[in-house]
């Protein structure tokens, strides 16, 4: 146990060590191109890194946004922060869920017509792009503009957790599905190659021949073998998925950090970029975190 805690203590400082990194690279990529940023401080530039990295990380002092409403941007990120964490959990959990089945299914029935068509589906949407999927969704289905009346509409606006659990969870889903299409077509494609590789271990043929059903071996041996790259690759494809959140949020006016994004680049906002990079860095540092404590937990051979 105490093994486990300094080894969790550690990658947890390694989380930290990560964050201020990127943090003061950014900085320094900033003052540099951007000296205009940071005139009329006459200290030496380690000095006011130095400074930056202290009134981040010690007193969580980012400033004020340049840009109307001029908030301080650690109120921002605390207010937008939640719908950005439900909004990437809600779309891992779909790409995880669905990939992991559609791939099973791939993997152990090749070839049958469900499969190919599930494949196909999978190519689609690891090349599509996302802004393109979630703009014709609105268009055919979206509340007060449908093209398509199916009695069912995807609103077109964010309802806060306050106002209902229901509404709040009516408004993230098709967002939340949106960001996690890609997860699901990569996590399929993973799942299906190693589920066809598993298939013909000796393990599992001799789990087979004891009279296991089919579903108990697949639950049991197979998935348990055939998951490392799925774990390893959903941590992975963070960066990508919050790629993809800065555009849903836009189309969808969910008031994340992420939807601050566009404004910030165009009024040059130094805070609020250096809040909104802070915010990612975290959030994939974090994922890979507990991706790789997953994977000891499903494999014990990745601890030594």
């Amino acid at each position: 146990m105490s093994t486990s805690v300094a080894r969790l203590a550690g990658r947890l400082a390694g989380l930290v060590a990560v964050v201020v990194c990127v943090t003061a690279l950014t900085w320094l990529a900033m003052r540099v191109l951007r000296p205009a940023w940071f005139a009329g401080d006459e200290r030496a530039v380690p000095a006011q890194l130095l400074s930056a990295l202290d009134r981040t990380f010690l007193h969580f002092d980012l400033g004020r946004q340049w840009a109307p409403p001029q908030d301080r941007v650690a109120d921002v990120i605390r207010r937008g922060l939640p719908a950005d964490l439900s909004l990437l959990a809600g779309a891992t959990a779909f790409g995880l869920v669905t990939g992991t089945a559609a791939g099973t299914y791939c993997g152990a029935r090749p070839g049958t017509p469900l499969a190919r068509a599930l494949e196909g589906a999978a190519a689609f949407f690891i090349f599509a792009p996302i802004y393109v999927v979630g703009l014709s969704l609105i268009l055919l289905f979206g509340s007060d503009v449908a093209l398509v009346q199916v009695g069912i509409h995807i609103p077109r606006s964010y309802a806060p957790f306050a106002e209902g659990p229901l509404r709040w969870a009516g408004a993230m889903l098709v967002p939340c599905v949106l960001v996690g299409l890609p997860l699901a077509a990569l996590i399929m494609r993973l799942t299906r190659t190693s589920v066809r590789s598993v298939l013909g271990e000796e393990f599992v043929l001799a789990a087979s021949a004891k009279g296991l059903t089919e579903h108990t071996v697949m639950r049991r041996h197979v998935l348990r073998a055939a998951g490392a790259p799925v774990i390893s690759a959903t941590g992975m494809t963070v960066n990508l998925m919050i790629t993809n959140v800065v555009v849903i949020e836009a189309v969808f006016g969910i008031p994340g950090v992420f939807g601050h994004l566009k404004t910030a680049i165009a009024y040059g906002d130094f805070p609020m970029l250096m809040g909104i990079t802070i915010v990612g860095a975290a959030l994939i540092a974090l994922a890979n975190l507990l991706a790789d404590v997953a994977l000891e937990r499903l494999d014990p051979r990745v601890r030594r």
